[in-house]
C-alpha cells in the first residue's frame, strides 16, 4: 500500500512525494524517463526487499498502490508465456502483465489497486473495480498528472486551486460527490473499474468492468460462506502482521470467525465525556464477545478527540465528507498504527453486497404498505425516541415520491433539486427496484463515501485496510443472488446470516444494524462547539445555501434542539475544508 504520483507530456519537475509520505513511510523513490516522471512512497507489505518502486526496466515504468490477491496465479500464467521473474512481489507481476498485455490484462486482476504504467510512449492509469484505492488526475494542454491524493496535484505550479461549487452541492446533499468530479475544480477521479489512456496529449477514459445484475436461483448459504472464506484467506497474504478492525457487527465478526490465525483485534473506545449526549451504544462489548469466541486478542483503542483532530481529518480526507465515521476510522487507525500494526482486515462492503442498510427494508415497506405515509407525527423530540421520530418523519416525507427519487431523498441531508435531478439520470433502472438501489450503492455510495474515507483516514497513518467482502468472486455471487434472498421487510443480510448460522454467536447475528458510529453530537456540543459560529460567516457556504438555512441549522445545534446535528457537522466540515486548503 503506497502513495503514487506521475506526470507525463513534458519533462516534469520534482515529484511532490513529501505530501504523500504518510501513505508510504518505509521508502520512496523517483524514476525519470523522456516525457515522464513517476514517484512512489512505499508501505512495505509483500516482498519487503524485492518490491521497491517505481518498477522500471528500460523505458517502461510502473508506480502502483494496492494489493493483487491473485498475483501468484497470474505469475504462473505469465511464466508459461515465457516471462521470468526476479522478485516475489505482486508489483513485478503487474509490471510484466502490463508489459505483455497492456490494458487488456487489467480485467484479470483481483484485488484493490490504482496504478500508472508508462510503456515508453503511452500512459495507462487504472483503478480496481470497487474503487477501494483512490486515483486522481488533472491535465493542462498536453500535460497530465496523477496521484493517490489531491494535495500532490494541487502542489504543481500549473494547477489552479479552486473549489468546485457544483460538487460541493452534492457533498451537502449526500456527503459525497459522484465521479469523475471532486470538490476541486479541474481535479478528476478515475471511476472504479475504468482505464485512462494518455497518448500524444489525447485522453481516453473507458470501463474494463461494469457491474450488472444477472440473477440466478439456487445460490446457497454454503456457497456464500465458502466464497467469503476463500476471500478472507487470500487477503491474509503478507510479510508483516495482519490484524482485525472489529466492531462486533456481522461483517467484521464474520471475518474474525473465518481468519485461519489468531490475530490482534482493534476496536474503538469512546471517552465518557464525548458520549454524554449520544444516542448510540458503544461496540466494545460485542467486539469482546467475538474476540473471546475465536481466540483473538482484543485491543481497545481510546484516542482523545480535539478540534485539531478534526482539522487533521479534513486535510487528509481532501473531500469534505461530514461523516463522524471518518473520524472514528482515523482514530482507530492512529491507535492501531501506534501499536505496530501495518495491515488490518475490515468488514466494509458487506452492507452494499448483501443488503444491510435499513433503507433497503424501508424501500420494501413503502411499496408494500403505502398507507404508512399517512401516520401522524410522533410526539418525541429528544433522546433515542427523538431519533426514531426523526427517522419516521424522513420516511414519511419521501414515501409518497416516485422511485428512485424516494430512495435518494432518504439518503439526503439538504433539499437541492438540481442535485437530485442529476443523480436520477445516473440511477440504474432495473425491473427490481431493490436491485436498482443496491447497484446504485455499489456504483456510487460505496466508492465515493465508505471506501474513500476508509482509505484516506487509514493511510494517513501508513496503515493498509483490506476489505475481504470486496473480492471479484463475492461481487459476482452477490450480483447473481436474488434480492429476496438478501432483504425482507423484517431483516437484511438474510442469506449472509444463514451462511453464518452456527458460526457467529446468536447475539451477533440478531443484533440490530448499528453502523460504524461516532459521537458527533457530543463533539459538536463539546470540543467543536466554539467553531460553530464561524459557519455563519463562511463565504463559501453562503454561495451554496441561503443564510437562513445555515442559521437555522446552526441555531438548532447550539440550542440543543432537534436532530440537525448531522447537517451542522457537514456545514462545519465544508467551512473547515475551505480554511484548511486556503480556498
Amino acid at each position: 500500500m503506497c502513495g503514487i504520483f506521475g506526470e507525463v507530456g513534458e519533462d516534469g519537475g520534482e515529484a511532490p512525494l513529501n505530501l504523500l509520505s504518510h501513505r508510504g513511510p518505509d521508502d520512496s523513490d523517483v524514476w525519470r524517463g523522456p516525457g515522464a516522471v513517476f514517484g512512489h512512497c512505499r508501505l512495505a507489505i509483500i516482498d519487503i526487499e524485492g518490491g521497491k518502486q517505481p518498477w522500471a526496466e528500460g523505458d517502461k515504468a510502473l508506480t502502483y498502490n494496492g494489493e493483487i490477491y491473485n498475483f501468484r496465479e497470474l505469475r504462473e500464467e505469465l511464466e508459461r508465456e515465457g516471462e521470468r521473474f526476479v522478485s516475489r512481489s505482486d508489483t513485478e507481476v503487474l509490471f510484466r502483465l502490463l508489459s505483455r498485455h497492456g490494458e487488456g490484462g487489467i480485467p484479470k486482476l483481483d484485488g484493490m489497486f490504482a496504478f500508472g504504467y508508462w510503456d515508453g510512449r503511452r500512459l495507462i492509469l487504472a483503478r480496481d473495480r470497487f474503487g477501494v484505492k483512490p486515483l486522481y488526475w488533472t491535465r493542462k494542454g498536453r500535460r497530465l498528472a496523477f496521484s493517490s491524493e489531491v494535495k500532490a496535484l494541487l502542489n504543481l505550479p500549473w494547477v489552479d486551486k479552486r473549489p468546485n461549487l457544483h460538487s460541493l452541492r452534492f457533498h451537502l446533499t449526500f456527503l459525497w460527490t459522484p465521479y469523475p468530479e471532486t470538490a476541486f475544480e479541474g481535479i478528476h477521479k478515475l471511476p472504479p473499474g475504468h482505464v485512462l489512456v494518455w497518448e500524444d496529449g489525447e485522453v481516453r477514459v473507458f470501463p474494463y468492468y461494469t457491474p450488472t445484475y444477472e440473477v440466478e436461483d439456487g445460490v446457497s448459504p454454503s456457497e456464500v460462506l465458502d466464497t467469503l472464506r476463500r476471500s478472507v484467506e487470500a487477503q491474509m497474504v503478507a510479510d508483516v502482521e495482519v490484524g482485525l478492525f472489529l466492531s462486533g457487527g456481522i461483517d467484521s465478526s464474520a471475518i474474525a470467525a473465518l481468519v485461519p490465525d489468531r490475530l490482534r483485534a482493534f476496536t474503538l473506545r469512546f471517552r465518557r465525556e464525548d458520549m454524554r449526549t449520544e444516542i448510540f451504544s458503544p461496540e466494545e462489548e460485542y467486539a469482546r464477545m467475538v474476540a473471546e469466541r475465536y481466540g483473538h486478542d482484543l485491543v481497545p483503542i481510546e484516542v482523545a478527540f480535539r478540534p485539531e483532530t478534526f482539522r487533521r481529518v479534513v486535510w487528509h480526507l481532501e473531500e469534505p465528507i461530514g461523516d463522524g465515521a471518518a473520524i472514528s476510522n482515523f482514530l482507530l487507525s492512529e491507535g492501531a498504527r501506534k501499536e505496530g500494526l501495518k495491515v488490518a482486515l475490515a468488514g466494509t462492503g458487506g452492507d452494499e453486497l448483501w443488503g444491510g442498510y435499513p433503507r433497503y427494508r424501508a424501500l420494501l415497506l413503502s411499496k408494500m404498505l403505502p398507507f404508512l405515509r399517512f401516520l401522524p407525527e410522533p410526539p418525541f423530540s429528544s433522546g433515542r425516541l427523538g431519533r426514531l421520530a426523526r427517522d419516521i418523519r424522513k420516511f414519511k416525507e419521501a414515501a409518497s415520491l416516485p422511485f428512485p427519487l424516494r430512495y435518494l431523498r432518504w439518503m439526503g441531508y439538504y433539499d437541492l433539486p438540481e442535485v437530485y435531478g442529476e443523480m436520477l439520470m445516473r440511477f440504474p433502472r432495473l425491473e427490481d427496484e431493490l436491485a436498482s438501489a443496491m447497484l446504485f450503492d455499489i456504483l456510487y455510495f460505496l466508492p465515493e463515501h465508505n471506501l474513500l474515507y476508509t482509505d484516506k483516514t487509514s493511510m494517513a497513518h501508513g496503515l493498509e485496510v483490506r476489505v475481504p467482502f470486496l473480492s471479484n468472486a463475492l461481487l459476482a455471487l452477490s450480483l447473481r443472488t436474488p434480492t429476496r434472498e438478501k432483504v425482507s421487510v423484517r431483516e437484511g443480510k438474510r442469506i449472509l446470516k444463514r451462511s453464518l448460522k452456527g458460526i457467529l454467536p446468536p447475539p451477533i447475528l440478531q443484533r440490530k444494524k448499528a453502523g460504524f458510529g461516532a459521537p458527533v453530537k457530543g463533539w459538536l456540543s463539546g470540543p467543536l462547539r466554539s467553531l460553530l459560529p464561524s459557519v455563519l460567516r463562511d463565504p463559501l457556504l453562503r454561495e451554496l445555501l441561503p443564510i437562513e438555512t445555515i442559521a437555522e441549522v446552526v441555531g438548532d445545534m447550539v440550542e440543543g434542539k432537534g436532530f440537525k446535528y448531522l447537517q451542522a457537522f457537514e456545514l462545519l466540515t465544508i467551512s473547515t475544508w475551505r480554511e484548511v486548503f486556503g480556498l
